[in-house]
């Protein structure tokens, strides 16, 4: 049976601390201010590659049973990544007219709009790492006064300045929209910390 979210612990998710510095990763660009971070020298970050290696051996499967109809809103599951990978994702809204749904991948970040039928129920075991993409919006980053999203070019910026660097992030406050932490983001260049935010 799928995992209803309301019977995760809040633990399952990998949250940045509150007001300290921690080296973190771009694991996901969705725009210029909104991205998901890995805490790469958190002790449970390396778990990621065995868990995503047993969960390709397992949904490489044909009998893995897929998600009950109507799919509950909130539910993690198992979705198909790219080159056979397989990805813990929550479900976060489901259209039932078309038997889709709009997920978000709680490891490597983003969202996607998928058939449901292309779906797995997850299994208990493979939900004890804590969930390692932390979504995040930067702090005092917004797109110009007359647009209402980000250009390409200064979402090609960020993910310029982001890509494949070791950054350092520090929660500063929390939108009061979305929930999501606001974070200040500095690059570790040398002996040089340049701040992004």
């Amino acid at each position: 049976m799928p995992v209803p979210l309301h019977s995760l612990l809040v633990s399952a998710w990998l949250f940045l601390p509150d007001g300290v510095t921690v080296e973190v990763v771009v694991a996901h660009q969705v725009d210029a201010g909104h991205m998901f971070l890995q805490q790469h020298t958190h002790p449970t970050f390396h778990v990621l590659r065995s868990l995503d290696q047993q969960m390709f051996a397992c949904y490489s499967q044909p009998e893995i049973p897929t998600l009950p109809t109507p799919v509950e809103v909130g539910i993690i599951c198992a979705a198909p990544g790219l080159d056979g990978a397989w990805l813990r994702a929550q479900v976060i809204n489901y259209f039932e007219e078309t038997d889709e749904v709009e997920l978000k991948y709680v490891d490597y970040g983003g969202y996607d709009k998928v058939k449901v039928d292309t779906l797995r129920q997850i299994r208990s075991d493979f939900l004890t790492l804590p969930f390692q993409g932390a979504e995040v919006l930067l702090d005092n980053v917004v797109p110009l006064s007359d647009e209402d999203h980000f250009s390409s070019e200064a979402d090609a910026a960020v993910s310029e300045m982001t890509r494949g660097a070791v950054l350092v992030a520090q929660v500063t406050n929390y939108d009061s929209v979305t929930g999501l932490p606001l974070i200040q983001l500095w690059n570790l260049m040398g002996d040089e910390v340049g701040l992004l935010t």
